[in-house]
């Protein structure tokens, strides 16, 4: 069973910058962001990222504190699916093109999909590490640094002493969405595991 936990952050919503991070619980993680969007998106993305980033026949269970996220990807998908993408009220699904892309991605994937929310800001060490890494994603495009290699900084905890993180790669780019289309999103992957001392959804 792999476990990872994501979130989104959207410094002002909506239309502010946003950040998507997922952390695998052996402490390997990916992150980025978009210049505009909203905490919906933000959420979103970052479970496409953590389905798409993790590929095979094993087991893959995700945590987040987004029940949004977690019933547009488990629950309502399948309803919205029958009704030819329409929400029982008969209006058109919001953010379509991202619950298309998850969907698709739990599809394909050779191994189950699970999912599971967790309180968020209750001490999670998880759920705030990828709390923090979207934060600071987001805090990066908003400043006009999306698009470099990120080293996280002192205050996230004493990962800087540890093997930093490889280069943006091209499997961390998010699908676009209609507020988003034009937004080029960018991911920093780490390839090694930093020992932050840890133990082995509401938006």
């Amino acid at each position: 069973m792999i476990t990872v936990s994501t979130d989104g952050s959207c410094l002002v919503n909506p239309g502010g910058a946003i950040g998507w991070a997922w952390i695998n619980h052996d402490g390997t993680f990916d992150s980025g962001g978009a210049v505009s969007g909203t905490n919906q998106v933000a959420e979103l993305t970052a479970l496409l990222q953590a389905v798409r980033s993790h590929p095979g026949a094993e087991p893959l269970l995700i945590e987040s504190d987004s029940q949004y996220a977690i019933k547009c990807a488990s629950e309502w998908v399948v309803a919205w699916k029958r009704k030819g993408w329409r929400t029982a009220g008969g209006q058109p699904v919001k953010n379509l093109e991202l619950v298309q892309a998850i969907d698709r991605a739990i599809t394909e994937r050779a191994g189950p999909v699970r999912f599971r929310w967790v309180r968020g800001h209750v001490g999670d060490p998880f759920n705030e590490r990828a709390d923090q890494l979207a934060g600071l994603a987001a805090q990066d495009w908003a400043a006009g640094r999306g698009d470099l290699d990120g080293t996280l900084v002192p205050e996230l905890g004493d990962p800087t002493t540890a093997p930093g993180r490889a280069a943006p790669s091209s499997t961390g780019t998010a699908a676009a969405t209609a507020t988003t289309a034009a937004t080029a999103t960018t991911s920093k992957a780490s390839s090694a595991a930093p020992d932050w001392g840890m133990d082995t959804l509401f938006d």
